[in-house]
């Protein structure tokens, strides 16, 4: 299930992530719901406030997505949209589809972003007023609503 992670050392732009528990897309993957629904979410809410920058095949798979929880051919495709953007500013990181745990920070191998950190970005910089605040985001499952009452103000109220 999708938790709140507070990489050492911090970034001061991203002091918190939404991180999967599982690996979700192409197969090996996990595929958890809640993962799942983290992972969608992103994109919707990508394809919903787009910017000026964004890939146009990007912003076109992302489209696509549906929130449904069910990792199929639209949301893979719509990972390796978003790995292979990257890829066009980062030669030689990664695209296989699959959006995985980080593992305590931000990056891996030489400083390229973990997808699921750059996904939390994109989320993040069209909503920096709210952050992390995700389930105040127009469409956010219920059951992301649910996360996020657990894991940030649970947080906020220790």
């Amino acid at each position: 299930m999708a938790h709140l992670e507070a990489p050492k050392p911090i970034s001061e732009a991203m002091p918190v992530f939404f991180n999967v528990d599982g690996v979700v897309g192409a197969q090996p993957a996990q595929n958890i719901r809640e993962d799942v629904l983290l992972v969608q979410f992103a994109f919707k809410v990508m394809a919903g406030s787009p910017i000026a920058t964004t890939n146009p095949e990007l912003l076109a798979a992302a489209r696509a997505v549906t929130v449904d929880g069910i990792c199929g051919p639209v949301t893979i495709n719509a990972i390796r949209a978003n790995q292979e953007s990257y890829r066009r500013e980062n030669p030689g990181k990664v695209v296989d589809g699959r959006v995985s745990p980080t593992r305590g920070g931000y990056s891996y191998g030489g400083g390229a972003a973990w997808t699921i950190v750059r996904l939390n970005r994109s989320i993040q910089i069209r909503n920096i007023q709210i952050w992390p605040r995700i389930d105040n985001i127009m469409g956010c499952p219920s059951e992301l609503k649910a996360m996020v009452k657990r894991q940030v103000v649970g947080r906020l109220n220790r």
